[in-house]
């Protein structure tokens, strides 16, 4: 009897602390229905995102099942709850589901409340980055993609420029929902499988990511230093030139458009005077290289 008694009483406290998580106990706990897909307009936006990476010599970014289902868990959030209040912008969340609520202000320093959000939502490993957009009324992906594209911070965010050029984006999601729209960007690739388009036959199928040659290439701004060799008059020559440099042992060796010219550099550094010293240190065969800030 006494054991049984003692047996019910750490029951009756297992249930009580239980009972005072509240939600916590189910953060991370969603599982992402089997029939999950992605509207038409989310693939667009997403493929949009891809080609204008394309165009500016960026790697492509894997479609992710996990950060779709954040993105449009977030903007089913936004529009049924409306966490964004006067000083909560739109990156806060709700206490109406199964994650943490957050207020995430103007500026904010402390990044959890977004950073989180996917590891609290599916078995996604890694940080989420997130841009959104909206105004008062149903968007397209065309409008939303011109939209991102124009603005400098989240122009940013898609192209690895400023703040953002030591991330390398290995996933995306995409959410669209009564004239809200969200990217999330993730560091951490997804794992291989499919990703239904709604209401189609289409599936994307999510494989492992892989570094592409596009690597090589530095087209836009990054304010650092660039040891110039030469150039060269197409990109395809230019590219193959990079790759047999680093072979010869210069592994930062790329190919840097500027002003539509195309030059060879074989390293770069965040000064002028750092990069000035490592020309000096080069092999006569090089006596001709420069700096190039860019």
């Amino acid at each position: 009897m006494n054991f049984y008694l003692a047996y019910k009483k750490i029951l009756f406290l297992f249930l009580i602390i239980l009972s005072m998580t509240g939600n916590s106990a189910l953060i991370g706990q969603d599982t992402i229905p089997s029939d999950f897909c992605i509207s038409r307009e989310e693939f667009k936006l997403f493929k949009r995102i891809n080609e204008y990476r394309k165009v500016m010599n960026l790697p492509e970014i894997a479609l992710s099942k996990s950060l779709s289902y954040v993105a449009k868990k977030h903007v089913n959030d936004l529009v049924i709850n409306k966490p964004d209040t006067s000083t909560c912008n739109f990156h806060s969340w709700s206490d109406k589901g199964s994650w943490k609520p957050c207020c995430y202000e103007k500026d904010s320093k402390d990044k959890k409340c977004m950073l989180s959000k996917p590891r609290e939502l599916t078995t996604y490993h890694g940080d989420g980055h997130e841009i959104v957009y909206w105004e008062n009324r149903n968007v397209s992906a065309n409008t939303v993609f011109e939209q991102w594209r124009e603005t400098s911070a989240s122009k940013a965010v898609i192209l690895n420029m400023k703040t953002w050029e030591d991330y390398s984006w290995k996933a995306i999601g995409i959410g669209i929902e009564n004239g809200f729209a969200s990217a999330w960007f993730g560091e951490e690739g997804e794992q291989p499988g499919e990703i239904h388009i709604c209401n189609s036959t289409e599936v994307y199928k999510v494989e492992q990511p892989k570094e592409p040659i596009e690597t090589l290439v530095v087209s836009t701004q990054k304010n650092r230093f660039y040891v110039i060799i030469g150039s060269l008059p197409n990109l395809e020559a230019a590219k193959n030139a990079a790759i047999k440099h680093k072979a010869e042992g210069y592994p930062k060796a790329k190919v840097v458009i500027k002003d539509e010219k195309i030059r060879i550099s074989l390293s770069d550094y965040p000064s002028n005077q750092e990069a000035h010293n490592a020309k000096k240190m080069l092999p006569t065969k090089y006596k001709d290289a420069w700096v190039l800030a860019y």
